[in-house]
């Protein structure tokens, strides 16, 4: 069975199943494949009082009635998606709140304000019920439409005393007093599932344990357990309600080898030997994804910056027959240091997302330079390279003048060769498909031959080109959709 996503509002379970959703926040619960929501107010407390009522403060009374608006709104929104949503019938609170209004008496220093306030009630935020009555016991019986209820009840009748009667709006009752027939659950079925049910209740000694050192509650191995249990049988109701066919759904025991039959086993060793194979081919899926990833790679020089348009260079001067590697050593620290026969580099690289590669970049780069040459093992100035992508987040056929006039003036003055990234692009497509040496070192020349300008790549091969260009998907396109 798929792992089911199962939101809890305004109050928590135990283990991983569970994904909290604070009653003070406006959550969707779209999300949700099955909705946990318990009546009350989150944690919102009055800490006032009005003729020996509980009083919501000013700053948490707005709060309180946006919250119960939204979770109305949110329940309704979630049962006509198609969720099952299940609301935990927890008693029922009647508050006073602020409603933010004034009245005003009296003139001058007699003058008296008077805060108007208004009920709150913790169950307007749940449809299809029209009231509530505080009321508590265990002594229940299943209605013949709750047969579907009977292993969820089962598991856990223990844990769900009931705390409220309830009428309202419902397609039927699910369990009902065993005398008074006072409805205690009931449910509402549409394209999803309301269910209301009697609240959840745990001893917090067994299920918490307190971490004085950390200062942390963590739940122990035992409210884990019941997490996992509990889950499985929502999930299990679940389904069944969703499938339209309100049959029992099989408890734990009946998947016990005892009761299999024959034809099952069959099935069941078919069902191995084709996940298995689903796993090989996954497996050589996920190798295959992994390819295509390395293989798109080079398209990184089109638009990246930082240290994956850095790694970008390297590979692609690695692929023009340079050896190419970062350098690091006590202060000093490049891009890139490269060389081939032909001679010995340094580059920068530098990426901008609406702009030319300025000065800045170029001063750096003239800076690593003399620092290069005056280290012990190198005897020759080398070959400055600034490599630059600018305007990186538009089409590169858009794109304006990649270095500022001043970076071009620079680059004349000490014989810097410049390279937009995006040159690079097609060579390095063009060798990775179709090795060829000779047109790696006309690469590798143009570079090192160009001294204050931008470095222009040979064209590649026409017949490459057409190849490269040409050769892509030759199945047929798929058949338009059609509407249902």
């Amino acid at each position: 069975m798929a792992k089911k996503k199962i939101f809890t509002v305004g109050f928590e379970l135990p283990g991983d199943d569970f994904e909290y959703i604070p009653f003070d926040s406006d959550h969707s619960l779209l999300d949700a494949d099955i909705v946990l929501y318990e009546v009350g107010f989150g944690s919102h407390y009055p800490t006032e009082s009005y003729q020996g009522r509980p009083l919501f403060s000013q700053s948490s009374s707005a709060r309180v009635a946006q919250n119960l608006l939204h979770w109305r709104s949110e329940l309704v929104a979630a049962t006509n998606a198609g969720k099952t949503v299940i609301v935990f019938l927890a008693k029922p609170l009647n508050y006073c709140r602020y409603t933010g209004e004034q009245q005003f008496s009296g003139t001058g220093r007699s003058r008296v304000t008077t805060n108007i306030l208004a009920d709150v009630q913790s169950y307007s935020a749940v449809p299809n019920i029209t009231s509530a009555e505080a009321k508590s016991g265990r002594e229940v019986r299943l209605t013949k439409e709750a047969s579907y209820l009977a292993p969820y009840w089962t598991g856990f009748a223990g844990y769900s005393a009931y705390e409220a009667f309830i009428d309202g709006k419902f397609d039927h009752a699910l369990l009902k007093t065993k005398t008074g027939n006072k409805t205690v659950a009931a449910a509402v079925q549409g394209k999803g599932s309301l269910l209301f049910l009697p609240p959840l209740r745990y001893d917090e000694d067994k299920f918490t344990k307190y971490d004085s050192k950390k200062e942390e509650t963590y739940w122990t191995p035992e409210a884990v357990k019941f997490g996992k249990r509990l889950s499985s049988s929502l999930s299990a109701l679940s389904k069944t309600i969703l499938s339209g066919r309100l049959i029992t759904p099989p408890p734990e025991w009946a998947f016990d080898s005892v009761y299999s039959t024959p034809e099952e086993g069959a099935l069941y060793r078919e069902i191995a030997g084709i996940s298995k194979k689903i796993s090989k081919l996954q497996q050589q899926r996920t190798q295959a994804e992994e390819r295509l990833k390395e293989a798109g790679l080079i398209r990184a020089l089109l638009y990246e910056q930082g240290k994956p348009l850095e790694r970008a260079v390297r590979d692609s001067l690695t692929v023009l027959g340079f050896s190419a590697i970062p350098f690091a050593e006590r202060d000093s620290e490049f891009d890139v240091i490269f060389e081939s026969p032909e001679g010995r580099c340094l580059g920068e690289v530098e990426g901008k997302d609406s702009k030319a590669v300025n000065i800045d970049k170029f001063s750096q780069l003239e800076r690593n330079l003399n620092e290069d040459f005056a280290r012990e093992d190198v005897t020759e100035y080398a070959k400055g390279v600034l490599f630059g992508n600018a305007e990186r987040l538009k089409p590169p056929v858009e794109r304006g003048e990649a270095f500022t006039s001043k970076c071009i003036l620079a680059a004349e003055r000490v014989g810097v060769a410049l390279v937009r990234t995006a040159d690079l692009f097609e060579p390095i497509r063009y060798l990775r498909g179709h090795p060829d040496p000779d047109y790696a070192k006309a690469c590798r020349k143009a570079i090192l031959g160009t001294k204050g300008d931008v470095v222009e790549f040979p064209l590649v091969p026409i017949s490459a080109t057409l190849d490269v260009r040409e050769g892509g998907d030759t199945t047929e396109p798929a058949a338009d959709v059609k509407p249902a």
